[in-house]
């Protein structure tokens, strides 16, 4: 695989019995067989899984021709040795202290997601890839479980906030699979126990349980979702905004910011129309919070001056409300106190504290549910298919998800109980006053 001599960390969500193992136990092989001094580690969820990767290494070098073969010693269940190159193959189970003083060159944490001490493991392996070695973490995943670390670092690969690169295989990826042949082996098995086992696309794989789920996917799943508008907007922000439908003369809409600092989350803001539900416009990714007022303020005056707040709470929210305010953005909902009373006195951003935040948590759970809202991001629709709620415990979102989208179409729907009769009707310019 072209990935492999390229990518120095890399991450593997794949079906079941598609030949990724024997593939990396090949890739191994050749890395200690051909290369000098190379050391590399396999880590499994436990000791006869992690032997059995040696065992497949083993059984390939018995099987090449005989010019291709070289002296094994030692020659052990869980460590072979290369004299020749001096490189070797170690096979350990993933326990509290595996990997820890490892000089690894190339570690293979194998089924990745079933190890019961993986983030421990990827703790004490990390110095590995920092002194430019590989770090490969492949496995199926397990949807009775939501927040492995597994999933939290293939989550942020997939957003774009690691160095890892992701791939995901599903059970086609193998020639010769029809979809009878599928029919056939998951004949017995539950749908969850399918999707787990045999998933056909990412979304499959990652999905959490039906059960699991706080908004409705019946609801999710109907939303058809499109792709976005050419717009100067988008052009502006190379992507980060994404129109799907323009602004409509004497339509009411409203915005809601989560804003970042661009660093370690993605900022969300949702434009929706007022009417309809529809959310127009949306913007995401990881900018600064500077970034975020002026994109806000765009929108505002875009979408006919449109009533609009933000999340006030870290100092995003305190940098964005500086840059608001030097911007003069227009049609603000002032400021929220505690007991839900407006501050009229030219305070701005809203305080989301945790009674609000399930207070706009189950406002848009209604409105999903009863197809009072609809979603044409795909990126936003996946982030609401994937929020959580585990046993006796808040909603969340997965290990390595986010809520962005979440928390600012909560912001709208609570911000729109506050917009004054005739907000947001005309289109505004500049010199327009705040609310």
């Amino acid at each position: 695989m072209r990935l492999l001599g390229e990518k120095k960390g890399l991450l593997f969500l794949k079906s079941r019995q598609i030949g990724l193992s024997w593939v990396l136990c090949i890739y191994a092989l050749w890395k200690a067989k051909f290369f000098e001094n190379v050391k590399v580690l396999f880590l499994s969820q436990g000791e006869e899984e992690a032997y059995d990767l040696i065992s497949r290494c083993k059984f390939i070098d018995d099987n090449l021709p005989v010019f291709l073969k070289a002296r094994r010693d030692p020659d052990q269940r869980g460590f072979v040795g290369f004299p020749d190159t001096g490189s070797e193959l170690k096979a350990l189970p993933s326990t509290e202290r595996a990997g820890r003083s490892t000089d690894a060159t190339v570690v293979i944490c194998d089924e990745w997601e079933f190890h019961p001490y993986a983030e421990q493991n990827f703790g004490a392996l990390k110095p590995t890839i920092d002194a430019g070695g590989q770090f490969i973490g492949l496995s199926t995943a397990d949807k009775t479980k939501l927040n492995t670390f597994f999933k939290k670092k293939y989550h942020e690969a997939k957003a774009g906030f690691s160095s890892f690169h992701k791939e995901f295989f599903g059970w086609r990826v193998r020639p010769g699979r029809t979809q009878e042949w599928f029919d056939e082996v998951t004949r017995d098995l539950a749908d969850w126990q399918r999707e787990q086992e045999y998933p056909d696309t990412e979304e499959e794989a990652l999905g959490v349980l039906k059960t699991r789920r706080y908004f409705s996917e019946d609801a999710l799943l109907q939303m058809p979702i499109k792709y976005p508008l050419e717009h100067e907007l988008s052009d502006k922000y190379k992507g980060v905004v994404r129109i799907y439908k323009v602004p409509i003369t004497g339509r009411k809409y409203v915005i809601f910011t989560d804003p970042s600092e661009g660093v370690e989350d993605p900022h969300a803001t949702i434009v929706r129309d007022h009417n309809s539900g529809e959310w127009v416009a949306i913007s995401h990714g990881m900018t600064t919070a500077d970034e975020c007022a002026r994109i806000h303020d765009d929108l505002v005056r875009l979408y006919n001056g449109a009533w609009n707040s933000f999340e006030l709470n870290n100092r995003a929210g305190g940098i964005m409300d500086e840059k608001i305010k030097a911007l003069a953005t227009p049609s603000q909902c002032p400021f929220v106190d505690a007991n839900g009373t407006l501050n009229t006195k030219g305070k701005y951003g809203w305080w989301t504290s945790k009674t609000l935040k399930e207070k706009m948590r189950l406002t848009l759970e209604e409105n999903v549910r009863t197809q009072a809202e609809t979603i044409y991001d795909k990126d936003a629709r996946d982030e609401l298919l994937n929020y959580i709620q585990p046993e006796g415990q808040d909603p969340c979102a997965p290990a390595g998800g986010h809520d962005d989208f979440i928390m600012a179409a909560g912001g709208c729907l609570v911000i729109d109980k506050y917009m004054p009769v005739g907000a947001g009707r005309v289109r505004t310019v500049r010199a327009v006053e705040r609310w």
